[in-house]
């Protein structure tokens, strides 16, 4: 997993509404290191690390990689490295002070997401053992609003602290993997994505080693009947690859919910190598699971089987 893809990917999902009244000491999100003191009638998010305001459909979101991934973040967080994100950067970036961070860098700019456009708030610290990011949203005109100094309050507020085990950050997942298959897990992102390998690369390189992404949505399923063409778009739209071709597809009830599967080939961006591709997604009434291999192709016959024990573990918290 690159970091500057991981950092595009979660740009792109972070939302988050502030009013005045602050509490009075930073909350730390269950399994995280990252935190701040929120707005009042903020709540945590139960599909992703942060706070949300679901009426007016705003939240802060933190996102955490290793901490050698600042390096290589730094020279992307400016209006350039941020615009295939679809962030419009309207100030300079600025230094910024994090307890806790050895470096922090600050960048305000906007957003459209779904028709709506959105001031978009976004600290990226380094500390000892972590490269976090807070980015922090609210839609444009909401009623009650936050001002300029709620925010700056917000945001001075962020403090990092030693994170939690990666033990710990699994346990605080919304969901569960029941078998494990022999994968080894490394690393958990944002509270709601779950990467494992097979192999003694932390950070597979290229195609070098399997790796698994197991991802959640508890709020926003598709309906029943649109289930395999979200299904098919999100295979077909996974990034660190291309030329992506789905070859099987199918769909069946099991253990109270719809499982959708799809796997294809494709071809790695970065090396070429060609690819096997298998994506297993647990549906349920309103909110969702989702397990992605993505391998070599000359190992398939190594993971195939292997993936879909673990998949077929999964249950949603």
């Amino acid at each position: 997993m690159r970091y500057i893809t991981a950092l595009l990917v979660f740009m792109v999902i972070s939302l988050v509404n502030v009013q005045t009244g602050f509490a009075q000491e930073a909350v730390f999100p269950e399994g995280s290191s990252v935190g701040l003191i929120i707005p009042k009638n903020m709540q945590a998010s139960s599909t992703f690390s942060g706070f949300e305001d679901v009426k007016t459909g705003a939240s802060i979101v933190f996102t955490e990689l290793p901490a050698d991934a600042y390096a290589q973040i730094v020279p992307k967080f400016n209006a350039e490295g941020l615009a295939p994100t679809g962030i419009v950067v309207t100030d300079a970036v600025q230094d910024w002070t994090v307890k806790g961070a050895s470096a922090a860098k600050y960048i305000h700019g906007s957003q459209i997401a779904s028709g709506v456009k959105y001031s978009k708030w976004i600290v990226l610290t380094q500390a000892p053992k972590t490269t976090a990011m807070v980015t922090m949203q609210v839609p444009d005109g909401i009623a009650g609003g936050p001002s300029d100094a709620d925010i700056e309050a917000t945001l001075r507020s962020i403090a990092v602290r030693s994170p939690p085990t990666l033990e710990e950050q699994v346990t605080a997942l919304p969901f569960k993997v029941g078998d494990l298959a022999e994968f080894r897990p490394i690393r958990v992102i944002a509270g709601a994505t779950y990467i494992l390998t097979d192999g003694p690369q932390d950070i597979p390189a290229n195609s070098s080693q399997p790796v698994i992404i197991i991802a959640s949505n508890l709020g926003n399923a598709p309906e029943a009947d649109q289930r395999m063409d979200f299904a098919k778009q999100a295979f077909a739209s996974l990034t660190g690859i291309k030329d992506v071709r789905s070859d099987n597809e199918t769909s069946a009830q099991a253990d109270g919910g719809e499982w959708v599967e799809i796997d294809g080939s494709a071809k790695d961006t970065a090396s070429g190598d060609t690819l096997y591709v298998a994506q297993i997604a647990r549906f349920e009434t309103n909110r969702y699971v989702r397990a992605i291999l993505i391998v070599r192709s000359s190992e398939k016959d190594k993971y195939a089987e292997r993936f879909r024990r673990l998949a077929k573990s999964l249950t949603i918290n």
